[in-house]
């Protein structure tokens, strides 16, 4: 009897031993996801308050003085071939080289803004095919293949904290063919700064001068419309790694659907001559690897058909630095 007694003692001490250990497990769990939540609660705070603080930071540094910036990429590739009898030049070799720029300088102050911005695309291409006896035209041949040159100067008086009477200045063309084909843009009217890293300009005031660029004598046009311009700049922390993003759009849309420059698919057939509405498009984009190195992308679309018949686009890849 003893022994039953004994028996059931132990039985109800392990039972209730159990049952305390199970009662504590729970509530470390409790108290743990308790902590998660209020540790989640403060996080989401903590990054709120800092990313006012580093707004306001940029409002800081804007109003004391000039923000300048640049970032650019370079692309490259090498390839060469000696004696290579499955190459369809046996003998050759080729190498390209991509260079993108954008750098601007800015200042804002209580009344007045003044915003600045250059984008340079450069794109080479050289080709050698010594020993080719049937492309002798391709001997050394150097070619650009991308030649973009912008720039734009913007000056205001601030009327509202995101609202400006402002004058624009616009240079729009190539380092190589210079102004061949090209065109400039002046005009006034009002500038939306809905936030520090977008600048709108509408300028229903606008003159537009568009040079061809084709035929044997390129010919030149100017032009009453509408000038729209949109600047997006901005940094993004993904995974601990910066990626920087740059966006322009610009177009002039003409008051007027008179066609007086040539076609560039028929610049002598008078009848086919094009209007001078025009837009470009241009984005870099680069990530961010170790302390400004990474990998950039810069890519853009043009319409203007005194230039080109169709769209035209382009895009390159490769290393990218960041000042």
């Amino acid at each position: 009897m003893k022994k039953f007694y004994f028996a059931l003692i132990a039985l109800l001490f392990f039972g209730l031993n159990t049952n305390a250990q199970d009662m504590s497990l729970e509530s470390l769990k409790a108290k743990k996801a308790e902590l998660a939540a209020k540790a989640a609660e403060a996080q989401a705070t903590a990054d709120k308050i800092n990313g006012e603080i580093g707004g306001l930071q940029k409002e800081i540094d804007m109003m004391s003085g000039w923000m300048k910036g640049l970032a650019g990429n370079l692309g490259f590739g090498l390839n060469s071939f000696s004696n290579w009898a499955a190459a369809a030049n046996p003998n050759s070799s080729a190498s390209n080289l991509g260079l993108n720029l954008t750098a601007h300088a800015n200042k804002l102050t209580e009344k007045t803004l003044w915003n600045n911005k250059l984008i340079i695309q450069e794109g080479f291409q050289k080709v050698n095919t010594a020993g080719l006896d049937d492309a002798p035209d391709l001997l050394d041949e150097a070619n650009h293949t991308v030649d973009l040159l912008n720039f734009a100067s913007l000056y205001g008086y601030r009327i509202h904290p995101k609202f400006a009477i402002t004058a624009l200045g616009e240079f729009n063309s190539s380092v190589r063919n210079f102004l061949e084909p090209g065109v400039i843009d002046i005009g006034v009217g009002g500038t939306w700064t809905p936030t520090n890293n977008l600048v709108v300009v509408i300028h229903p005031l606008n003159y537009n001068i568009a040079f061809s660029g084709v035929g044997e004598n390129p010919t030149s046009s100017g032009s009453l419309g509408a000038k729209v311009r949109a600047d997006y700049t901005n940094s993004y922390n993904i995974g601990g790694r910066n990626v920087n993003f740059s966006s322009t759009l610009s177009t002039f849309l003409p008051y007027t659907g008179a066609k007086n420059l040539p076609s560039p698919t028929d610049p002598e057939n008078l009848a086919a001559n094009v209007g001078p509405f025009q837009y470009s498009w241009i984005n870099n984009v680069s990530f961010e690897v170790w302390r400004g190195i990474g990998v950039g992308v810069g890519f853009g679309l043009r319409g203007a058909e005194f230039e080109s018949a169709d769209t035209q686009s382009f895009y390159n890849l490769g290393l990218s630095y960041n000042i």
